[in-house]
């Protein structure tokens, strides 16, 4: 198929909307068969790529939608002949600094809109795993977010709306640019999330924040993570409007003199405002125990900078969930695997996580997993196990990237339960050909 589909593109797209084939092995998923994709294409407009779709709608190309690729590989995506890619969609359409509000190409990266947002002294508090450098539409897309939720929430609550093309090439346009203009069923919010398989993101509008004056992160340190978590349960529940609440065991913060596990509570607003926070923290958690550090301004930021790279690397990222009250299971069922991590043969492998304490979320990730289906057995029944044992509790286990025999063996998602029958009518209404993000929530 490689070269009919390269020369049906060629004869419909504007000069260097088809990247050269040459450079098509960075667009490709653990998995995925030699000669796949068969095309990455990056239009620069909106009607070109909705043209690009319908035409692959019509012949049943398979389609995976992506901003600069960095995420390619999450959530099982398989079978794909094309990538659609929006990293050459980067204007500005809207900025109004005065109503704290922007529309924005998809592919602009989050560094680009903060360069342009932060002389007016505005920011949008998003930090998803990758940071910056990652784009506005994926970023929509995924629905990602990083210790930052805690506060300022996930993009569902940010994004006032935006436009989707359709698997079918259609233009649909959703929200606007205030606050208060949802009337019936919310479809921006729908489409947040729904990680490509019901349409391509090709512009968005949100709101934004003034960037606050003052940046401090209080670290408390103890030997073991559990010797922390009633500490966290109490930052958790506390009345005080704290930026992030952080759990993590083995990140490296040695240049800030961390080597142990430690609680990480971000505190963000006017001076006055955090240092009484931080006095008021100081005193409540005063009989936690081990180190406490106070981390200012530009330390504060490069800690949290961190944690967004965190994922960078890694031979597998998991998340798992629960209700924030039940952190305290999922940390030892996390504990549960380091065994099979800390008892591997090959050098270097490693084992650590990061809970995000007020939602529930702990990321998980593992170094230098083995490649072959024999060697991973160990892994593959573990993670069949705990994904079980989590489900019955009402929780799940989401397996973001990792080797292709262990994401097929186990799945990235589980089974779709009670709503199969929505997400399948869903998908039929906006891609009925069924091209786009096949294998992402267990759909083909």
């Amino acid at each position: 198929m490689t070269g009919s589909l390269r020369s049906a593109l060629a004869s419909m797209v504007s000069e260097g909307t088809l990247i050269p084939q040459e450079e098509r092995g960075r667009w490709t998923g653990p998995g995925w068969s030699p000669e796949l994709p068969s095309a990455v294409v990056a239009p620069t407009r909106e009607d070109e790529l909705a043209g690009i779709l319908g035409k692959a709608s019509e012949e049943g190309w398979r389609v995976l939608p992506a901003g600069f690729g960095s995420w390619i590989r999450g959530g099982g995506p398989r079978e794909v002949d094309l990538v659609l890619s929006t990293r050459r969609m980067t204007r500005i359409l809207e900025y109004e600094p005065a109503d704290l509000t922007f529309t924005a190409e998809a592919g602009i990266s989050l560094g680009s809109l903060h360069d342009i947002t932060s002389p007016h002294g505005q920011w949008l508090p998003l930090d998803p795993p990758g940071g910056s450098k990652g784009s506005l539409g994926a970023t929509v897309v995924l629905g990602a977010a990083g210790p930052l939720r805690h506060h300022y929430g996930t993009p569902r609550d940010h994004v006032l709306g935006l436009t989707l093309v359709a698997g079918d090439g259609r233009v649909l346009r959703w929200g606007g640019r205030v606050v208060k203009n949802v009337a019936g069923f919310d479809l921006t919010r729908l489409t947040v999330g729904s990680w490509g398989a019901l349409g391509i993101v090709t512009s968005v509008s949100a709101r934004l924040f003034p960037i606050p004056e003052s940046d401090v992160t209080m670290v408390f340190c103890a030997s073991e993570v559990a010797e922390l978590l009633p500490a966290a349960r109490s930052m958790a529940l506390s009345p005080l409007p704290l930026a992030a609440v952080e759990l993590v065991d083995s990140l490296a913060l040695e240049e800030h003199g961390v080597p142990e596990a430690a609680l990480l509570v971000r505190l963000l607003g006017s001076t006055p405002q955090v240092e009484e926070m931080a006095s008021r923290i100081t005193n409540d958690l005063q009989d936690s125990g081990g180190r406490t550090l106070k981390l200012q301004g530009d330390r504060s930021r490069a800690l949290f900078q961190k944690l967004e790279g965190w994922e960078d690397g890694a031979g597998l990222v998991a998340r798992l969930s629960m209700l924030p009250s039940e952190l305290g299971t999922l940390l030892e069922e996390a504990e549960g695997l380091r065994p099979l991590a800390t008892g591997w043969s090959d050098p270097g492998a490693t084992m650590s996580l990061s809970a995000q304490v007020g939602t529930g979320v702990l990321r998980l990730k593992i170094s230098d997993l083995p490649g072959t289906a024999e060697r991973l057995d160990p892994w593959i029944i573990a993670f069949r196990d705990l994904r079980g044992r989590l489900e019955e509790k009402g929780g799940s286990l989401v397996l973001h990237s990792g080797p292709s025999v262990l994401m097929e063996e186990v799945g990235p998602w589980g089974a779709p339960g009670l709503e199969r029958h929505l997400l399948e009518g869903l998908k039929a209404e906006f891609d009925p050909a069924g091209i786009l993000a096949r294998g992402r929530f267990g759909l083909e």
